[in-house]
């Protein structure tokens, strides 16, 4: 299995965090005001756009032949 034609890792991961923070906003096991659930999905994508830029910065640079 290729995780790369399904997004990459990062992508899943914060997929899967949203999920499951959905999830237990919608079983009340969350705050009802909704602020946790807020900062942990702005949290996983704030951490996945930053390991995207992370990746950008430190892979090789493609030199024109």
């Amino acid at each position: 299995m290729n995780l790369n034609t399904m997004g990459g890792r990062k992508f899943l991961a914060t997929i899967g965090c949203g999920a499951v923070t959905s999830l237990l906003q919608y079983l009340g096991k969350l705050d009802p005001a909704g602020s946790t659930y807020s900062l942990v999905v702005l949290g996983t994508v704030g951490v996945f756009i930053a390991g995207n830029v992370a990746q950008k910065v430190k892979a090789p640079r493609a030199t024109p032949d």
